[in-house]
């Protein structure tokens, strides 16, 4: 297989809303770049079948942030097969013990959805997590990974650069195939504006050949791109300020966002479906409440 293959997780039954990202290490194993959430992990094991493996071969998992659609599975995963798995020093804590911190706060959102939506997440064994190291080198067999901290969207966020490829977690943005839109990720309690600009920053300092997103898929507009969602980081960040200034709610700052990206995507005429997955994944409202709560508590 190529270096990196994209993995379609098939998330509750849709195509490119969740990727996952394959690397062959050139002595019969294979390492993936997110595993996608617990409730994915039989369309992982499909999809390395597919590609010449079986999910006993899986040496390590790059894990970008411990968000539940990102790593959710690491657990199942790590504990079935004995994989390594490399993570930010600050996500270490929330892969181990899901249940403390991490589980209750996505339960407060989810409710009773859950399960059905991210499955049964178990925690990484902890022999088998390691930290990963501002542009740390790691080497498994012929494939060199390097882990760079990017945080803005969540703290303990890492983008992976293997040659060319960078795959971006959410600090890329989420952007769909065949739309140019990229839209920014803001859901609480990590957002930073301004460390998510740095991070964008060193991203160009790469200069990558191609954007890896988890949502979804590789773009190899790479200047384009970030130019795009920083640009809208700045617009997002604007319309905040002045919403927080003048005392509006969390609900005024979302319905203000949602009328202003819902007229952008408009004009591109993208398909019906392509529309809905940027409201499934990046529900302007909802998503929202980061920023507002990143402005709130830097005006304090």
């Amino acid at each position: 297989m190529p270096r990196l293959t994209t993995i379609d997780l098939g998330f509750q039954g849709f195509s490119q809303v969740i990727a996952a990202y394959a690397a062959e290490t050139g002595d019969g194993r294979f390492v993936l770049f997110e595993s996608g959430p617990a409730s994915s992990v039989e369309a992982v094991e499909r999809a390395v079948a597919d590609l010449g493996f079986a999910l006993a071969d899986l040496a390590a998992i790059f894990a970008t942030h411990v968000h539940l659609d990102h790593s959710g599975g690491a657990g199942v995963l790590a504990r079935r097969t004995g994989c390594t798995v490399h993570a930010h020093p600050a996500g270490v804590a929330h892969l181990i013990d899901p249940n403390a911190k991490l589980l209750p706060s996505a339960e407060r959102l989810y409710g009773d959805r859950l399960e059905p939506l991210w499955g049964k997440t178990e925690g990484v064994p902890s022999r088998q997590l390691k930290t990963v190291g501002h542009g740390e080198k790691i080497v498994l067999g012929s494939l060199e990974v390097v882990g760079w901290h990017t945080p803005g969207h969540a703290v303990h966020h890492v983008a992976w650069q293997v040659g060319g490829d960078v795959v971006t977690g959410d600090v890329g943005g989420i952007r769909f195939p065949g739309s140019r839109h990229v839209a920014p990720p803001m859901p609480p309690p990590d957002i930073d504006v301004e460390l998510w600009r740095e991070s964008l920053d060193l991203l160009r300092s790469l200069e990558p050949e191609r954007l890896l997103l988890t949502h979804y898929g590789a773009f190899d507009d790479v200047e384009r791109h970030l130019d795009e969602l920083e640009e809208r980081l700045l617009r997002w960040t604007a319309i905040a300020e002045k919403t927080v200034a003048a005392g509006g709610s969390r609900e005024d700052l979302g319905a203000a966002l949602l009328e202003l990206d819902t007229g952008e995507i408009a004009a591109q005429s993208l398909p019906d479906d392509v529309v809905a997955r940027y409201r499934h994944l990046c529900p302007v409202v909802e998503n929202s409440a980061g920023l507002y709560r990143y402005i709130a508590k830097r005006n304090e």
